[in-house]
Order: structure tokens, then C-alpha cells, then sequence
């Protein structure tokens, strides 16, 4: 069954007209109705579940393509969570590389805090 859909008219730049053209025949699309469709579904799929969550993308090579695949045969992981893992634990990592940087700085500090000075520096 067909579902019924409304005709509208868009105005779009000739660069833009011309990656849209490039598109018919990926994903199924036959046409630059298929193609936007796909893209207005894409987008409004794309959008943050609460008001107060983003979302970003990563384009992937085929070989991290294929290795997620895997990991989805294997683990059940998918590729949004698989993301959201390895940029939980990115920042996780770099938050403690600070902390060490912190640590490494006070302990610096206290250590030419208990240095004596000279006296033939201290003119």
C-alpha cells in the first residue's frame, strides 16, 4: 500500500543540484525525489531524542565499516554505541591525562617551594 504524499516545490543552488544528482542510485534512490526523501527521513531519524542531547556524525572508511560489522556479528554492538563508548572513554582518558599534568605541576611547585635558595642568588 502506497502512502499518499504531497507534491512540493524546493529551490536549491546548482552545486548543491549537482551532489544531489551524484546520489540517484545509492541507497535505493531512482530519482531526486527518492534522494531527497531519503535525506528529509535521514535528517528528522538524526535528530537528539531529549531536548538537552546532541548529535554528531563520523564518516567511516570501509574498514572501520567492516570492523563494526563484526563487532555487531560478535558482540551485538552497534555502531552509535560502539561511538558513544570510545568518546566516553577519549574523554576519560584525557581527563586524567590532565589530572596527572596537575598532580606533576603541584608536586613540582612543592618541591622548589622546600628548595633552599642561595644566598648569592637572592641579591
Amino acid at each position: 500500500m502506497v502512502t499518499p504524499s504531497s507534491h512540493i516545490s524546493l529551490r536549491i543552488n546548482e552545486e548543491d543540484l549537482m551532489l544531489l544528482d551524484a546520489k540517484i542510485g545509492q541507497y535505493g534512490a531512482r530519482n531526486r525525489s527518492d534522494v531527497v526523501r531519503l535525506a528529509i527521513q535521514e535528517y528528522l531519524r538524526g535528530q537528539p531524542r531529549l531536548p538537552d542531547m546532541d548529535i554528531i556524525k563520523i564518516p567511516l572508511g570501509r574498514s572501520d565499516k567492516a570492523k563494526l560489522e563484526m563487532l555487531y556479528e560478535l558482540e551485538g554492538t552497534g555502531r552509535e554505541q560502539a561511538a558513544l563508548e570510545g568518546l566516553k572513554l577519549y574523554i576519560n582518558q584525557s581527563i586524567s591525562r590532565a589530572d596527572e599534568i596537575v598532580k606533576l605541576e603541584k608536586a613540582l611547585e612543592e618541591s622548589r617551594a622546600l628548595t633552599l635558595r642561595s644566598k648569592e642568588y637572592q641579591e
